[in-house]
């Protein structure tokens, strides 16, 4: 009998635990919920207190209680609503509604004031500088809000591009959400569903529009730009500064070597790691991610207006077999602590070496957000590493273009490469030389030394070896000379350029 008393016993015990750890982990989750500002009846030239109670209360207390119930339901980590809002595509839709109807009421209540206040400040200088004046900002808002068919909601958003744009989006989503094409940095918004307006208003929604005007929260809206503004300076001032001035812990020479290799001899790794970081960077970025053509003419898709204007460098992570190199490593630490096999592309054939790179893309993307922030350790490696090569490939491209044009003629050549610009990246074209009537393009390239062997250079240390369509390929040992190649008949063997003796146009010192 006592043995089955200790059983039992020590069950409970067990449920005890069990129940104890699902409450800890409940209550690290939990979203709180924002307090009214006011009184239910401050807003009495707007909406009554009837109403403002309905809406408190019912509806925004009822998203905040049920957006807890469905992250209980499995372990997200101790995640933000903001985040949530952020990267909404990865939740379902139970948490998607809830989400955005526990987010938007809770800026919402804040963009009201029980005072009527006039618009002025930055907010001010910046609608007319976009819609020419306040009245007509006005007009264009409501007349947005009465386009809504059903429920929803109309925004003053901050775009990419610094500017302001009026949308609107169904039910409870948010411009803020990665799922809303185009969206932006939501600065002020009107709800549209009938629970916010019908007791006091009925069926006259254009008159509930219209004197939402009589309460908005001027002052909130300017300290929602003012801190968007300076985050965003705050931040790219930060990456830049790491960039140009940081140290690393970098990879050494033979782990270089080694992955270079598996990017030069396997394009499925390569590929595989390449798509990888794209989708994360998009997802983890989603502020400064543009579809190609979209931050301008001939721009590639990626990220923009990161640490300097215009093209990011972080978007060479995807085929930087240092970086590649850092975050593995990195990676492995991780998977180490966790108990788990490392990743390793030693000694492993093709279809082995296939399967550890989605290893590697499936836990950098279950750690996507801690290993890209700006506190993370790894990401700031991964933004020197960056920084540093970049500045090589720059370095290398500059002073073949001075060699070139002491050769040719200063007029006769011209360096086209620039970062993000789709005729360097597909096409391959860093520089034009042109020869009387004729104009070559050309790919310029670093190498190490090269072997001359039964009528063949083979280019040793050229960093990526990919076919390009340039009339000539350009070969740079130390930024001191120009190896011209005619582009025809050179082949790829083993991760290096094997190209005909007869193809050497010229060798410049």
């Amino acid at each position: 009998m006592k043995t089955l008393e200790d059983k039992v016993k020590v069950l409970t015990e067990n449920i005890k635990k069990e129940d104890a750890k699902r409450t800890l982990l409940s209550e690290a989750k939990k979203i709180g919920i924002e307090k009214l500002p006011y009184s239910y009846s401050a807003l009495k030239n707007f909406i009554d207190s009837e109403t403002m109670d309905f809406h408190y209360n019912k509806h925004y207390k009822g998203y905040v209680k049920k957006l807890n119930d469905a992250l209980s339901k499995k372990d997200y980590g101790d995640v933000e609503l903001e985040e949530i809002i952020k990267r909404i595509g990865k939740y379902n839709k139970t948490i998607r509604n809830n989400a955005g109807g526990a987010f938007n009421h809770a800026l919402f209540w804040k963009m009201l004031s029980p005072k009527e206040q006039e618009c002025s400040g930055p907010i001010l200088r910046k609608i007319n500088s976009s819609f020419g004046s306040l009245k007509e900002f006005k007009n264009k808002f409501e007349e947005v809000a009465k386009n809504r068919f059903g429920s929803g909601w109309v925004w003053l958003v901050l775009t990419k591009r610094n500017t302001l744009k009026i949308i609107s989006t169904p039910n409870q989503d948010n411009p803020l959400m990665n799922v809303i094409r185009n969206g932006g940095y939501p600065l002020l918004g009107l709800d549209l569903w009938e629970h916010s307006y019908y007791l006091k208003y009925r069926n006259k929604r254009d008159e509930y529009i219209h004197n939402f005007w009589k309460c908005v929260n001027w002052e909130f809206v300017n300290e929602l730009l003012k801190m968007k503004t300076k985050t965003t300076i705050n931040e790219n001032f930060k990456l830049k500064r790491i960039i140009n001035e940081g140290v690393s812990e970098r990879c050494s020479r033979g782990e270089v070597q080694l992955y270079r290799n598996l990017f030069n001899t396997n394009k499925f790794v390569k590929n595989i790691y390449r798509y990888g970081v794209e989708k994360i960077l998009s997802e983890v970025f989603p502020d400064n991610y543009y579809e190609k053509d979209a931050y301008g003419p001939n721009q590639m898709l990626g990220i923009y207006d990161f640490e300097q204007k215009g093209r990011s460098v972080i978007n060479k992570m995807n085929t930087n077999y240092e970086v590649f190199c850092v975050l593995l490593n990195d990676i492995n630490i991780v998977m180490e602590k966790l108990g788990k096999p490392k990743i390793t592309f030693k000694n492993k054939s093709v279809g082995e070496q296939i399967n550890e790179a989605k290893r590697l893309i499936s836990v950098a993307n279950e750690f996507k957000t801690r290993i890209f922030s700006l506190s993370s350790g790894t990401f700031e490696n991964i933004l020197v590493t960056l920084g540093s090569t970049n500045s090589l490939g720059e370095l290398t491209e500059i002073k073949v273009v001075e060699i070139l044009k002491k050769e040719y003629g200063d007029k006769n050549v011209e360096k086209i490469g620039e970062l993000g610009n789709t005729v360097d990246a597909i096409d391959g074209i860093d520089c034009e030389v042109k020869i009387g009537d004729e104009i070559k393009t050309a790919q310029i390239k670093p190498y190490k030394s090269y072997d001359l062997v039964d009528g063949f250079y083979k280019m040793l240390d050229t960093g990526q070896v990919n076919p390009y369509k340039t009339d000539w390929l350009i070969f740079s040992k130390n930024n001191k000379d120009a190896m011209i190649f005619d582009n025809n008949g050179i082949k790829i063997v083993k991760g290096n350029y094997l190209i005909p003796e007869i193809n050497l146009i010229k060798h410049i010192y």
